[in-house]
């Protein structure tokens, strides 16, 4: 698990940094479109977190969100098509 800084990367180069990992950031920017993925509509914010384990994101996700009013947690990597996730 990795602790990141306080400076703003537009998802582009979140995904370059952090390729094939799930990226906790706070106060993303979104597109303003209705319909879609969170992963289309993200164009930048804060990394938080990141790390190869969802579940060990998750459990620090309350104390590395302290000042920031939203967060979404995102994977980098190619998701195959007949995978599930459990929310």
């Amino acid at each position: 698990m990795i602790e990141m800084q306080n400076q703003v990367l537009t998802f582009t180069q979140i995904k370059a940094q952090y390729p094939d990992q799930w990226v906790l950031i706070g106060n993303p920017v979104l597109d303003d479109s209705f319909v879609g993925s969170i992963v289309s509509k993200l164009r930048a914010g804060v990394v938080l977190l990141s790390g190869a384990d969802r579940k060990e994101l998750g459990q620090k996700a309350n104390e590395a969100r302290q000042g920031f009013e939203e967060i979404a947690c995102v994977y980098t990597g190619e998701i195959p098509k007949n995978r599930k996730f459990w929310l």
